[in-house]
Parts: C-alpha cells; sequence; structure tokens
C-alpha cells in the first residue's frame, strides 16, 4: 500500500515540476530519480509549495494524503501567507450572495494593438459565499481584509445577535462567530438590548497568522447614545474580549464602513473627518478634515472609495455630482498627519471612448501601485462591458472588455479579494 501511494506521488510530482523526457531510458530513470528526491526531501517539497500560488495549492492537496496534510497544516499556511504577502488583487466582488457577480484579475495586459479593445472574457459568477450560504440565509459581504471577508445575515439588524461569519474564499473555510451580550451592558441587573454600530476585520500576515474582529455597539439601549465600547475576537484565543472602556461616539461618522490600515480600524465621517482605532495599543484617535472638504455639497455626493490601496495607503475618493468624471484622490499620511490631495483627477477625455462617464455608470474598483514605475499608480474603473485603467501619472488608460456589457457587474459597494491560505 505505501509503495502504491509512493509512486502516485512521484507521478504527480514529475507531472507539476518535470519537463517532458525522452525516450531514453537513461534519462527516464534520472527523472525519476529527481522526483523521488523531491518527493521524499520534506524540506525541499516545501520549499517549492511555498511559491505556488495560494488556489493552487488547494486543488494540490488532491496529489495525496501526505500533501493533502503538508498544505493544511497551519504553519506551513502561514509561511506560505508571510512569502506570499503582497499577493495582488485577484478579484473584486459584489456585496451580496443573492446576486454575486466579480471581476477577475490580472486583466489582459499582454495584448497590444490600440489603446482600448483588449478582450478580457473574466467576469465570473463564482460565488464564494455560496458555501456559507447553503447552511444560512442569504449573506453579504461588510468587511475585506487581506483576503478574508467579514460577512453576516442580510437581514441582520443592529439588535439582533445573528451570526457573523469569517469567511476564506479561497480554501472554503469559514468561521461562525455570535457576538455575546457585552457584560457591562445592565440596567438593575437586567440585560440591556444594546446596539451594533460596525463590526471590522484586523487582520496582517506580516505580523501574526492571527487576526481579530472588532465590534462597536451602544452602552445603552438607544440607537443614538453618545458613547460606544468595544468587544474584540480573538482567533488565537477563540474567544470575545470586553474593553473596560468606553468612547466618544463621533457625529455622522459611517462606523459600519470600516477599513484596516496601518495597525488600526479606520472610520471616515460625513465630510472627511476620520476615526480610528489602533488595535494593539487599543486606543482612539481622530483626523480632522481638510477645509476645503466642507465647502463641498456633501447632498450631492454620488458615492465614496474609502478603502486602502495596493501599496499600503489608505484613499479616500468622493464623487460629486452633477460633474461625477472630476475628482480628487485624498491620502492619509501615515503619521495620522491628515489627508492631502495626492491626484487630481479628470476623465473627461475618456468620455468619447466611454460614454457612460457621463451617464455617471462607472464605479471606481481600486487603485493600483503600478510596477517598476515608481510612485506611479492606476486607477481601475468600471463601467457596463469595461474595465478601464487609467494612469494618474501619465493621464493615459487601456481598456479590458468584458463579455457581459448590458450592466454593471459590481456596484458602488464592492469588496476586493486576494488569494491566501490564511486559517480562519
Amino acid at each position: 500500500m505505501q509503495a502504491g501511494m509512493k509512486s502516485n506521488r512521484i507521478n504527480m510530482v514529475q507531472g507539476f515540476y518535470l519537463k517532458p523526457c525522452s525516450a531514453s531510458s537513461s534519462t527516464s530513470s534520472s527523472s525519476i530519480s529527481l522526483a523521488e528526491i523531491i518527493a521524499s526531501t520534506e524540506e525541499l517539497l516545501m520549499e517549492i509549495l511555498l511559491r505556488v500560488p495560494a488556489r493552487t495549492l488547494v486543488r494540490f492537496k488532491c496529489v495525496s494524503k501526505h500533501w493533502l496534510a503538508l498544505i493544511s497544516d497551519p504553519e506551513f499556511c502561514h509561511h506560505h501567507t508571510l512569502r506570499n504577502q503582497n499577493s495582488s488583487i485577484s478579484a473584486v466582488f459584489g456585496d451580496r450572495s443573492t446576486d454575486l457577480f466579480s471581476i477577475i484579475f490580472p486583466l489582459d495586459h499582454d495584448r497590444r494593438g490600440s489603446n482600448h479593445g483588449n478582450h478580457n472574457p473574466r467576469p465570473s459568477r463564482c460565488n464564494p459565499l455560496n458555501f456559507v450560504q447553503n447552511q444560512h440565509d442569504p449573506i453579504e459581504i461588510i468587511h475585506s481584509c487581506n483576503g478574508l471577508f467579514l460577512c453576516r445575515p442580510i437581514n441582520a439588524t443592529s439588535t439582533s445577535r445573528t451570526p457573523y461569519f469569517v469567511l476564506n474564499p479561497t480554501t472554503n473555510q469559514f468561521l461562525t462567530l455570535t457576538i455575546p451580550p457585552a457584560a457591562a451592558a445592565t440596567s438593575n441587573g437586567q440585560q440591556i438590548q444594546t446596539h451594533i454600530l460596525g463590526c471590522a476585520l484586523a487582520f496582517d500576515p506580516s505580523k501574526s497568522p492571527h487576526y481579530k474582529v472588532i465590534c462597536l455597539e451602544t452602552t445603552t439601549g438607544h440607537k443614538y447614545c453618545p458613547y460606544y465600547q468595544i468587544q474584540i475576537y480573538s482567533s488565537e484565543t477563540r474567544s470575545w474580549r470586553l474593553l473596560n472602556s468606553t468612547f466618544i461616539r463621533q457625529d455622522q461618522t459611517l462606523y459600519e464602513q470600516g477599513v484596516y490600515w496601518n495597525g488600526a480600524i479606520h472610520w471616515v465621517g460625513l465630510v472627511c473627518e476620520m476615526s480610528y482605532y489602533q488595535v494593539d495599543e487599543e486606543l482612539v484617535g481622530l483626523v480632522d478634515s481638510p477645509p476645503h472638504c466642507y465647502e463641498k455639497k456633501w447632498n450631492h455626493r454620488m458615492y465614496r472609495y474609502f478603502k486602502e490601496s495596493t501599496g499600503s495607503h489608505l484613499h479616500l475618493i468622493d464623487i460629486y455630482s452633477p460633474c461625477p468624471t472630476k475628482f480628487e484622490v485624498l491620502e492619509m499620511g501615515r503619521d495620522y498627519s491628515g489627508w492631502f490631495v495626492k491626484y487630481h483627477v479628470d476623465l473627461d477625455p475618456l468620455c468619447t471612448a466611454y460614454p457612460c462617464f457621463l451617464s455617471e455608470q462607472f464605479v471606481v474598483l481600486f487603485l493600483a501601485q503600478d510596477e517598476n514605475e515608481g510612485e506611479s499608480s492606476s486607477l481601475l474603473l468600471h463601467s457596463p462591458g469595461t474595465v478601464i485603467s487609467y494612469n494618474l501619472k501619465s493621464k493615459t488608460s487601456k481598456s479590458f472588455e468584458l463579455t457581459i456589457d448590458q450592466y454593471l457587474l459590481v456596484e458602488y459597494s464592492n469588496y476586493p479579494y486576494m488569494e491566501t491560505l490564511a486559517c480562519v
């Protein structure tokens, strides 16, 4: 039995890593010998597998029981995540499991020719939320962080203790979390039904293989209570902990839309003011809005992009009508010195080729730092049937056609995803 398993393992190693051999017996013998060395040397095999993309490794689990055990080992998963911690965005997903499309990356940058027209038949109806939805009601993504999704039922209310889910779409593993009643929320011995203001993931694989879920909830039963408290779930201890502090709630801050960056969870206000919570230090900080942002007519704002962009930068984009093609890209100083204008964007030159911009039918997917071009970045935009890569420095663009062109595949509420073997 063991000999048979060993033979199968050698054949698979040949198939994945060795070039086809000639018919000579000596060459064939040496190739088999090399395969045996790779298959039997744990350190060499691990070093090779650490260089394989995460989603491919998931398929490699079928090679043998040995490979399954090796690739599933949490220590291997952590080493692989560390080796590939700068993985690029693999897809952008919509937020709801009931009608979930995605756009798969990388786009086809190898095709040349005109400035537009590259074909990319890669929109996907692949739904990583189905794995959870099959066991629960329809769910939605509320946060994406370094390859992990935080999800909840679509019909969840601020007072309901419905389960939340931490999902790894690469491995199809998920963890069900129930937020416990805050122990401090009692009145005359009776439990108070507090309101959940928002939840967010904090996961930095360069620091730890473990993640945390940060939950903000009111200290009383009033929905607009001016104070909130924080509960933290740790994947290391598999338990919740209530901080022994209360915090002042900032007016008009969207606590349900948190972003993890620079070791902290961030929430932006109605204008551009920002509140943040430093996860390790367990401290709350505030950043004022730039003065010129108060001059904006916020009631004309169409939508907002507030995300960590590739290259570890925190960016904020507000798009207003009636001029959605002209906007600023704000970047936060890493020392929290404030927002500054990183780019002034004018998409009017693209409107001839993409008239949908004039009818406000486009969304910002993400900002990507261009490889080998220093500080240059590209803005990835999506309009019906097209993804446009617009270089913010050179003002040039490339477009990639999608096979579905009737409507937007992902709406304003979209979430980036990158491959990871991180354990949940």
